[in-house]
């Protein structure tokens, strides 16, 4: 028993310091309904490594609707995930929005503004689309006292989890706000991106994933705030920051082959619907694949540095895992159907002139969309299974980090 314990005290101590769990981080990027392809992932992690935790979770637009379920879920990660996905296969657009109608549409911008009875939100309010159904089902989703999410609080005192993380962007300064809550926190401070510690709320959520122009922007403090993915140029930075180890990463972007990237998806002028699905992409998804390139070669380099010389500076596992198949090309073979006058809007942009209506998918709350995607999500993670299984071991090689990071 003596030895044992002598061993144990020397493992615990090895290079000087006493050794601490890993902190593992879950970064879930944006992608509108194209986010329910995350819990499939998910999903299927939670079943096949039910003992897998994230101390450190971080999400962005839609990406953060799903770490504030599984932040604040009191139960185990593979409950978590399995609620995840069951509120994805029931959710609809009734649940997410309210289209403006066309009429209504019309006086405003013809100056006869929205008169409701509360004249702060009708002020407010300067979206196509009015987010009160997805407030509405934040609140009965997650366990709230005056809008906190009461859950992330319980789990930190619990002590799995660390910090939890929502990316927001602040219309009047441009700066990329990241809204914490977490416990022995150091914040951070760059002229285009800040921390903010705080308890954190459906009003959070809301400001996170409100896409610009369709949803209005969320009073916070003294501040308005819309979709945290805007101006977002390291979006693996505020997991870092919080000190993470290892960065399991889920995009909603496709990795297209060579000829892919080459096959058009329109013919002769491209319609306005072809355009704003690039400028979606750019804005809210391929920083992701560039800030994962940008982290696996500063890896390389400290990697190749004796410890004394790294200046502080470690190396990170990165895992991202992306679709095995266009989620933009799949919602080209399900109906759209929104009424008002965002329903107008699409159907002047050319939606049906493209064959990848990238923006539009987005919006696509439809159940066999949905159901689709999450089944993709499971699938595709089923094939990952030694790099994700390597991963959680803290045992991936540099050449599969590197593999799946440049895909």
């Amino acid at each position: 028993m003596l030895d044992a314990l002598k061993q144990l005290f020397r493992q615990a101590f090895a290079n000087g310091r006493p050794e601490t769990p890993p902190d593992q981080a879950l970064v879930l990027s944006g992608g509108g309904a194209r986010s329910a392809y995350q819990s499939g992932v998910l999903q299927y992690i939670a079943q096949a490594f039910p003992e897998t935790r994230f101390s450190i979770m971080q999400g962005v637009s839609a990406g953060a609707i799903n770490i504030a379920q599984l932040a604040s879920h009191t139960g185990t990660f593979r409950a978590a995930a399995s609620d995840l996905v069951q509120h994805w296969r029931h959710l609809c657009d009734r649940d997410v929005f309210e289209p403006e109608s066309s009429l209504s549409l019309v006086r405003r911008v013809i100056g006869q503004p929205w008169r409701d009875e509360d004249e702060v939100i009708a002020g407010a309010r300067q979206g196509l689309l009015d987010p009160e159904p997805l407030r509405d089902y934040l609140h009965r989703t997650f366990e709230t006292r005056e809008s906190e999410l009461v859950g992330i609080r319980k789990n930190l005192e619990q002590g799995w989890l660390k910090a939890c993380a929502l990316l927001t962007t602040n219309y009047a300064t441009g700066q990329t706000v990241t809204w914490v809550e977490g416990c022995d926190i150091t914040g951070w401070e760059r002229p285009n991106r800040r921390s903010v510690s705080t308890r954190l709320t459906v009003n959070h959520i809301l400001a996170s994933s409100a896409l610009p122009l369709l949803f209005p922007a969320v009073n916070i403090g003294d501040g308005w705030y819309g979709d945290g993915g805007i101006r977002l140029t390291a979006p693996l930075s505020p997991s870092i920051h919080l000190g993470a180890d290892r960065i399991l990463a889920i995009s909603t972007r496709y990795p297209r082959s060579r000829a892919e990237a080459d096959a058009p998806a329109t013919v002769g002028y491209p319609p306005a619907a072809q355009i704003m699905g690039i400028l979606t992409n750019a804005i809210f998804l391929d920083v992701l694949d560039q800030d994962a390139r940008t982290l696996e070669q500063i890896n390389r380099l400290v990697r190749n540095l004796p410890r004394h010389k790294r200046n502080g500076f470690r190396p990170i596992q990165l895992l991202v895992l992306r679709p095995s198949e266009d989620l933009g090309r799949m919602a080209a073979h399900y109906p759209l159907q929104i009424d008002g006058a965002l329903g107008l809007l699409t159907r002047g942009l050319g939606t049906d002139e493209t064959e990848s209506p990238d923006w539009l998918s987005m919006l696509l709350f439809n159940q066999d969309y949905i159901t689709r995607l999450i089944e993709l999500g499971w699938d595709d993670a089923h094939q990952k299974r030694d790099q994700i299984e390597a991963f959680l071991a803290g045992e991936l090689d540099e050449d599969e980090e590197r593999a799946l990071v440049e895909q």
